[in-house]
């Protein structure tokens, strides 16, 4: 997801219409590990959930199968892909699941929600700062926020990789849209934490290194 999508690192459209099965495929796996991730997290799980970035939205569909009694919304910014997860949720009678036009930084949902999710999607922002604020304010107080992003060590590792798509990662590459711990704790006014801690994921400093994820509690 991006602000228009920017048409100098991704369209998102062309993504998912290029993406193959194998790729989706691993994406579902992804999908499904965080939603796992979510019910470790959470003693009682929330009443409303929303994914912004949420692409095919396989955490979604997870959590709405595991979940009737969750409310839960994916916010994009491909419109075919939301129409693809709508019939899908139709087909599965997910009625307790619902999808959303929406864009990074200036999303604007006309409600707030329990917990509110962004994966895999801030890399693409070039507004960042803007992109956690607008997160932050759509969650409900008492609510919590998860998120991961790029910091420097991603791009070390990104601009090491050859496989690395330049145009795609362009704001990462250029070190443009990279976040710390203590930018965050500015941006919200809240002290990050490992998400990946938080869930007693194997390895956690490992992966929280290249792929940091944190949570924030508003």
């Amino acid at each position: 997801m991006s602000s228009t999508p920017f048409p100098a690192t991704i369209d998102w459209e062309d993504h998912w219409a290029a993406t193959d099965r194998a790729e989706l495929s691993e994406m579902r796996a992804a999908g499904e590990r965080m939603a796992r991730r979510l019910e470790r997290y959470f003693d009682s799980f929330p009443a409303s959930v929303a994914d912004v970035g949420c692409g095919p939205a396989f955490t979604l569909f997870e959590l709405a199968t595991t979940h009737p009694g969750t409310e839960l919304v994916g916010y994009d910014a491909a419109r075919s892909v939301l129409r693809e997860n709508r019939a899908r949720a139709a087909d599965r009678d997910l009625e307790n699941l619902a999808f959303r036009h929406g864009v990074l930084p200036e999303l604007s949902a006309d409600r707030r929600f329990e917990c509110v999710t962004c994966i895999a999607t801030l890399h693409y922002v070039a507004d960042v700062a803007t992109a956690v604020e607008r997160l932050l304010a759509h969650v409900k107080p008492g609510g919590t926020l998860v998120f991961n992003y790029p910091n420097r060590h991603t791009r070390r590792m990104y601009r090491g990789d050859p496989t690395t798509d330049p145009e795609r990662f362009e704001l990462l590459l250029e070190g443009e849209n990279l976040l710390s711990y203590d930018r965050i704790r500015k941006i919200t006014g809240r002290r990050p934490r490992s998400f990946w801690k938080a869930v007693d994921e194997d390895d956690w400093r490992s992966i929280g290194q290249t792929n940091p994820c944190v949570v924030i509690e508003r």
